[in-house]
């Protein structure tokens, strides 16, 4: 009797929790902040308004058109100390030259990052698209992700390094934790 009122109970605090991060989270997303999230069709018709969904072979093709680029993949609303305001990373992307690219690693939390949005930070937005690397899971997609953008094979197993990736004339020069 004691097990079955334990399981109820867990049962009942469970379901009214919201677990964020296991998936890509965008159907917790209002229908509001849904249509916001759109598909990338290219990198020069980006705008404030939207989310772009986007792989890692595709960000990798358009960091070869730039002499430097910083991608910093996040996810929304981290406490961490590595995780700093989004306003700093595009101030330091402008201060060092480098064309900088936000990616988050879902949709979770997701007014954590936009209400950080103009005129503090004006940067585009993109998320991982986990429909392309057909994965339900965070810690798939988030891999494949981050193994096409290394240009590695697809299920290599990395050490997290951290989550900026600097790039020079198109290949990846460094992996840090911290700016």
């Amino acid at each position: 009797m004691n097990k079955i009122f334990l399981l109820l109970i867990s049962l009942f605090v469970s379901s009214s929790c919201t677990v964020y991060g296991v998936t890509d989270d965008y159907r917790k997303l209002s229908e509001e902040q849904q249509q916001k999230v759109v598909p990338l069709v290219a990198f020069t018709e980006t705008d404030n308004n939207h989310i772009y969904k986007v792989n890692g072979k595709q960000l990798r093709e358009e960091i070869q058109k730039h002499p430097r680029a910083l991608v910093y993949t996040f996810t929304n609303g981290c406490k961490s100390e590595y995780c700093l305001p989004m306003s700093t990373y595009e101030k330091y992307a402008r201060d060092n030259g480098y064309q900088l690219f936000l990616v988050m690693q879902g949709f979770g939390n997701l007014n954590e990052t936009v209400q950080q949005r103009s005129p503090v930070f004006t940067a585009p937005l993109y998320a991982m698209d986990a429909d392309y690397y057909n994965s339900k899971f965070s810690w798939n997609f988030s891999k494949y992700f981050e193994n096409d953008l290394r240009a590695q094979p697809r299920k290599t197993k990395n050490e997290w390094a951290g989550s900026l990736y600097f790039f020079e004339n198109g290949e990846l020069v460094k992996v840090a934790r911290g700016l």
